[in-house]
């Protein structure tokens, strides 16, 4: 037990003195991580569609979770928010079988737009039996082909368009879709895991919600809460369907520490939320631009980014995978796909674009720029709670 401990204080101290710049991560507030850490860690809660609970002891928790609910529910001004999803793949399995059956067909993004893996057809589309085709797509637009959907999805009838990509870096015409959708009597999710935090600041695709069928994600990348799903819809006989495929189909307990976690962050949301979202995007465009200048091109100039990443272009001499190591030897943390996030530095209200492009430059090029990044994380301090 003491080796885990002291290996889990070793791995707090490295990463308080590294950059992080992962898309899917982000830095969660001390009254979040008080909540995740509590008595609530070790307790469970299970509301039967009755609205009694399997357990006792859980009245307190249950005043938490209607606040955390309705909090979310106002945030995303929706009808009805489900905020027990223990993870945004458990969400998604959720949300797409109360809109399916066995047989039917979705359609999505593929890998080649950037698209989540979950949603290839060996994936998420085999585990529930259902057909899957490919929302065409022009990857170097990072934009869907409009007119090519709207012919395909009138010509196959898809019963589910799924929309959300993991590398994701331009919103859609969601209102165009929308008439698609209609003409064909398809349903629409969004997964928004990767843009929850922009869309809850009015940012990026704030009309995802109101258009969308069910709108899914996670709460960790954008969001700054812990990690988690929500499933939000304004489509109230969609309910007891969503409700049905959580219940011992998907899920059991909740969660409670994650619940009331979820719940402050979604207050930190509501009071910081659109400060927060416009230093996020106003960071990816500022930083994709000062990437490019110092050397590491940046895919869609001149625009870059209207999310919380920049995509990098692969070339002859970077490998993303010896890039993040090339990086992280220096203390600045990114993923291996190619991907630059803002979220957490945005968290710690820190807008010095140039300064962390130069740092991933040198650091590229193969000078030590450990000392230079750990001076600059020292003096970051945490922002937008309380």
């Amino acid at each position: 037990m003491a080796e885990i401990l002291d290996l889990v204080r070793k791995n707090d101290k490295y990463r308080a003195e590294t950059l992080n710049l992962q898309a899917s991560e982000n830095r969660l507030s001390p009254d979040v991580k008080e909540a995740l850490s509590s008595d609530l860690a070790s307790r469970y809660s299970h509301i039967m569609p009755d609205g009694n609970n399997s357990y006792g002891g859980t009245s307190l928790f249950e005043q938490i979770y209607e606040k955390a609910r309705s909090d979310v529910q106002s945030l995303y001004n929706v009808r009805y928010a489900d905020i027990r999803p223990t993870g945004g793949h458990i969400a998604v399995l959720a949300a797409i079988k109360s809109l399916t059956k066995k047989g039917d067909t979705i359609y999505a993004i593929g890998p080649e737009g950037g698209g989540y893996p979950g949603y290839q057809e060996e994936y998420i589309p085999e585990m529930l039996s259902l057909r899957r085709e490919s929302i065409p797509y022009l990857p170097e637009q990072q934009e869907i082909d409009y007119d090519e959907m709207a012919f395909a999805v009138k010509r196959n009838r898809p019963n589910l368009i799924v929309l959300g990509q993991s590398a994701f870096v331009r919103p859609y015409d969601l209102a165009r879709i929308s008439e698609i959708a209609e003409e064909s009597g398809s349903r629409i999710l969004y997964d928004a895991s990767h843009v929850m935090g922009l869309i809850a600041g009015g940012k990026f695709q704030p009309d995802a919600a109101k258009r969308a069928d069910i709108m899914v994600g996670s709460t960790h990348k954008s969001f700054f809460g812990p990690q988690g799903g929500l499933i939000l819809t304004n489509d109230l006989d969609l309910v007891p369907k969503i409700e049905k495929n959580l219940t011992w189909m998907t899920m059991d307990n909740m969660h409670p520490n994650r619940v009331a976690a979820l719940g402050i962050a979604a207050r930190e949301m509501l009071k910081h939320g659109k400060k927060y979202a416009a230093l996020v995007e106003k960071n990816s465009y500022n930083l994709g631009r000062a990437l490019d200048q110092h050397g590491i091109s940046v895919r869609f100039g001149p625009w870059f980014s209207k999310s919380h990443q920049v995509l990098l272009s692969p070339s002859g001499d970077r490998d993303f995978i010896a890039f993040s190591k090339e990086l992280e030897r220096n203390g600045i943390i990114v993923d291996r796909d190619g991907r630059v996030g803002t979220s957490e530095i945005s968290r710690m209200g820190f807008s010095g674009m140039d300064e962390v492009a130069d740092l991933i430059s040198e650091a590229h090029a193969g000078h030590n720029v450990l000392k230079r990044v750990t001076d600059l994380v020292s003096l970051l301090k945490i922002e937008f709670w309380r």
